[in-house]
């Protein structure tokens, strides 16, 4: 199977040949920008940058898939009104200026395309099929609506408003899920099979799942419908520390991604098997990041041997690679996913 028939035959629950990598935004970044001379900066403004960075992990990685979307969560918040700077070049954008609370209900929908920034991966993508063809997925990326806002004008103002505007709250997310939907139509127009949503504010941590099922839930089902519509098929991802997985699951994603640490894998595995695709993220903040190949070999072993031989399973690391991720690390994870998950 090729990397994309493999990626693509898992998200649908379908036999592999051996269960695939999930690559994820610019993961492991210093070792791209070294190979090709490209700044993330550089990148965000060019989509000929942009997709050669974005391919180069293919090449030195190898996972199945590459990724037409990063930058810390804020593309799709700028669009919005956020206003960023970038601090390094080497590395993703940071809030400048968030917008503020009153001038919230000013948010418009935004077509992907006509902003500056946020059309620049949907750009990329189309290069990187031409140089791809049909080898490795191009995997879309955005955020959920609630999270785009919560980028937007902060994660503070927006809790707030739960209590004192839920109107408010409501109104601006109507205009953000118009957003969401344009860009699976653009995505779908540049030939994007897959879209990483971002959801991760659906935790304990963060807010009751009273309030996540009020203010986050019904906005990502809404943008689902309209991707799935166009033939789209949506990988959730929730790295936060106590995540509402069982209410995400209920959405019925083509996938769910979890960093693994913040639950039960053996209770997660047995919840999604068989209803959706699970991406087991592994510990990249310690382990991958600071621990030796063999101790990363083992934890790989591990998680299969507690899921078995089932279809509908995916590797990856619990949320992007760290910047400096050893390299050895990282080739041991694709080099223990395909010994112990060749079927």
């Amino acid at each position: 199977m090729t990397p994309k028939q493999r990626f693509h035959a898992a998200l649908d629950m379908r036999s592999v040949d051996r269960v695939p990598l999930l690559y994820q935004h610019l993961g492991a970044a210093s070792y791209l920008q070294k190979a090709t001379g490209i700044l993330t900066k550089d990148a965000f403004e060019d989509p000929e940058k942009f997709a050669k960075l974005s391919l180069e992990s293919f090449n030195q990685f190898g996972f199945d898939n590459v990724m037409a979307g990063w930058g810390d969560l804020l593309t799709e918040s700028q669009a919005h009104g956020l206003k960023w700077k970038f601090t390094d070049p080497r590395f993703y954008p940071r809030p400048d200026a968030y917008l503020p609370l009153a001038e919230a209900s000013e948010i418009r929908p935004v077509d992907p395309m006509d902003d500056r920034y946020w059309s620049v991966p949907l750009k990329a993508a189309s290069l990187m099929g031409d140089k791809l063809g049909d080898e490795a997925a191009i995997v879309g990326s955005c955020g959920s609506p609630t999270w785009i806002f919560s980028e937007t004008i902060g994660m503070e103002p927006l809790m707030m408003a739960y209590f004192q505007q839920p109107d408010l709250v409501h109104g601006v997310l109507r205009n953000i899920i118009e957003s969401c939907k344009a860009y699976g139509e653009r995505a779908h127009e540049v030939g994007i099979e897959d879209i990483f949503m971002d959801d991760s504010g659906a935790g304990m941590e963060m807010v009751s799942l009273e309030m996540y099922e009020q203010f986050d839930r019904p906005y990502v089902f809404q943008v689902m419908q309209s991707w799935t519509k166009l033939g789209l098929r949506t990988i959730i991802h929730n790295d936060s520390a106590a995540p509402y997985y069982e209410s995400q699951l209920d959405l019925q994603p083509k996938a769910l991604h979890v960093h693994l640490q913040a639950v039960e894998p053996a209770k997660f595995f047995a919840q999604l098997r068989g209803r959706t695709c699970v991406v087991a993220g592994i510990d990249h903040t310690t382990l991958l990041f600071k621990r030796a190949p063999d101790e990363v070999e083992s934890e790989v072993k591990r998680l299969f041997e507690l899921w078995g031989k089932d279809a509908g399973f995916m590797m990856a690391p619990g949320c992007e690679l760290p910047y400096k991720t050893p390299l050895e690390n990282i080739l041991r994870l694709k080099q223990a996913t395909i010994r112990y998950g060749t079927m």
